[in-house]
């Protein structure tokens, strides 16, 4: 009960500084089942939802584009490198509410693979990465406006994350940093891998840029991290403590790198079964959320009910006795 008073006072407390403020944009919100909703008494439920911090939009899902250098200087084990980088990513993301698409370049940009959804996808796009090989020039920052464009394009889904994974070795023409803030203006983050022997100052320079994180595929279970939500998040989310209608605390629930959560097993209990999702940003600043959900118990027949019912099976009855005797 302590525990239950502190965490609404916080909330009190935090929603008079945000109230405020420009920066407090930490939030969080049921997605389901719908407010209000009714179940049976015992009836299993798993309420989902979703939050987000630090002024970053969250969501339920992703809009990703692979920007994969094919250029002369990937052969060999360069190439390599940069297709196991984006077959682990691929395989990261969560099916159901992600999609991929994939850029090539070396001199010029091409489209490999328009946004599609991973879930009946991932195959094809794995196979599309495998097909790659490498030659010619370089020019990074085509790459990642061909897959800005894709990210604004008809294919993309609105209220997504918007994200890019540059997979290069950085000895590149042009102005690569200049188009991952143009992609970054566009509400688009920009991630940079840079594969063994890459030009740090150039990947870390499009990650600056891009507002996006800068590793190397050595490291890359930092970056494979994020997006499953195991070494922090890409939408500024400290962490998330769910009240259950019991008045149990659920501390630091799993989310997704989105920000997404899904509640384990509730059996429905008589009467208002009510949620509370209590969300904090790495600003500082804090949300809540109350799900309410009706639990009744299954409809019993009414006495008259019983009683009609139970006259018609003595009538069924006698007239069985009687075409006995006939």
């Amino acid at each position: 009960m302590k525990k239950r008073l502190f965490l609404l006072l916080s909330a009190m407390i935090a929603s008079v500084f945000i109230a405020g403020s420009a920066m407090a944009a930490t939030s969080v919100s049921w997605l389901t089942p719908a407010e209000g909703s009714t179940y049976d008494v015992g009836t299993i439920v798993n309420p989902t939802g979703t939050a987000s911090g630090s002024g970053i939009t969250g969501g339920t899902g992703l809009d990703l584009m692979l920007v994969i250098d094919v250029s002369g200087s990937m052969s060999g084990s360069g190439i390599n490198y940069a297709k196991q980088a984006a077959i682990a990513l691929i395989n990261a993301l969560p099916d159901n509410t992600t999609q991929v698409g994939i850029v090539r370049f070396n001199s010029v940009a091409g489209t490999v693979a328009m946004l599609q959804d991973l879930t009946t996808n991932k195959a094809s796009l794995i196979t599309a990465v495998n097909s790659l090989s490498a030659g010619g020039g370089t020019d990074i920052g085509s790459g990642i406006t061909l897959a800005t464009s894709h990210l604004l394009g008809a294919n993309a889904i609105a209220g997504h994350r918007k994200m890019e994974v540059v997979l290069s070795d950085g000895y590149s023409s042009g102005n690569p940093n200049a188009a991952a803030l143009a992609a970054r203006n566009a509400g688009i983050t920009v991630h940079a891998v840079g594969i063994p022997g890459h030009n740090a100052t150039q990947m870390s320079g499009i990650a600056s840029n891009g507002g996006g994180m800068y590793t190397n595929v050595s490291n890359l279970a930092d970056l494979v991290g994020i997006f499953q939500g195991t070494a922090g998040n890409l939408v500024g989310l400290d962490h998330v403590d769910i009240e259950l209608p019991d008045g149990t605390m659920i501390y630091n629930i799993a989310t997704d790198g989105l920000g997404n959560f899904i509640l384990p097993d509730w059996a429905m209990e008589l009467g208002v079964n009510t949620f509370t999702a209590y969300a904090y940003g790495t600003d500082g600043t804090m949300a809540t959320a109350v799900l309410n959900l009706n639990g009744t118990s299954a409809p019993v027949p009414e006495p008259a009910t019983l009683f009609l019912l139970g006259t018609g099976l003595v009538g069924l009855t006698g007239a069985r006795k009687k075409m006995k005797k006939k």
